[in-house]
């Protein structure tokens, strides 16, 4: 009777143990389950995620000057308004590019390396926020980028003769004059260019096919006109970026009063 006792304990125990193994079991399912749920969701997330993500479109255009490598050439553009938020555009150019033909030193490789990175908005004769900001620049080996000004460097004309012309150029002098585009200069000689934006429209630049001036904008009111129009710079009169330290140091923000 005692080992038949002790037998029917055992498969009591056997029993209970069971019992507690299944119930963690149950318990464990539970949780996986739970577990499963919440992976699936967070799968949905990420794919819905992904289909609504509109990554920043990069615009590229590579443009190549010929001409002169003593002279710099004009290259004009204008930033979208409020409604693009704030712009951006990269001139660049690996060192080593134009290397084959080696327009700036015929003695190595290393011809001209350009990083330089503009964030702006609008043009300077708009109504928004009207600005222009280096964000880097750099060059290395030889410069290639002059006259950089948020209102382009220019000179400036009479488009009707009896009207008073409008701004500062018409003596001849080369200012920031044009109300209308920004712009810089690039080195010519044969040196190839990659201008990158998060915006559609290619920019405007002299070739250096020839060395003759490029009308970059005109317009007539019933008091004054102006034509604006840029000419290939000579090097020796490069004016270089100045690079703030401090972002958005030229337009800073003044808050509005009462």
């Amino acid at each position: 009777m005692a080992l038949e006792q002790d037998i029917a304990n055992l498969i009591q125990s056997t029993d209970a143990l069971t019992a507690v193994v299944d119930n963690k079991a149950q318990q464990l399912d539970n949780q996986m389950a739970v577990f499963d749920t919440r992976i699936a969701k967070k799968e949905q997330d990420v794919d819905k995620f992904i289909q609504e993500a509109v990554p920043e479109t990069r615009y590229v255009q590579d443009i190549f000057i010929g001409g002169s490598k003593d002279y710099f050439y004009p290259v004009w553009w204008r930033f979208p308004g409020n409604y693009a938020g704030t712009s951006k555009l990269t001139i660049a150019r690996d060192y080593a590019w134009n290397s084959d033909t080696k327009p700036l030193d015929p003695n190595r490789p290393h011809q001209a390396g350009l990083l330089l990175e503009l964030e702006g908005n609008a043009y300077a004769w708009d109504g928004d926020a009207n600005f222009m900001q280096i964000k880097r620049f750099h060059e290395r080996y030889n410069p290639t980028v002059s006259h950089l000004s948020f209102a382009a460097h220019c000179k400036s004309e009479k488009v009707d003769a009896t009207l008073d012309s409008y701004g500062g150029g018409t003596d001849g002098s080369v200012g920031p004059w044009c109300r209308a585009f920004s712009g810089l200069y690039l080195r010519g000689g044969g040196l190839s260019y990659r201008i990158i934006k998060n915006w559609t429209g290619d920019v405007k630049y002299h070739d250096g096919a020839d060395m003759n001036r490029r009308n970059i904008y005109e317009t007539t009111s019933d008091t004054w006109s102006v034509r604006w129009y840029a000419e290939p710079i000579p090097f020796a009169e490069r004016l270089a970026p100045t690079l703030s330290s401090i972002p958005y140091a030229n337009h800073p923000y003044t808050p509005p009063t009462a």
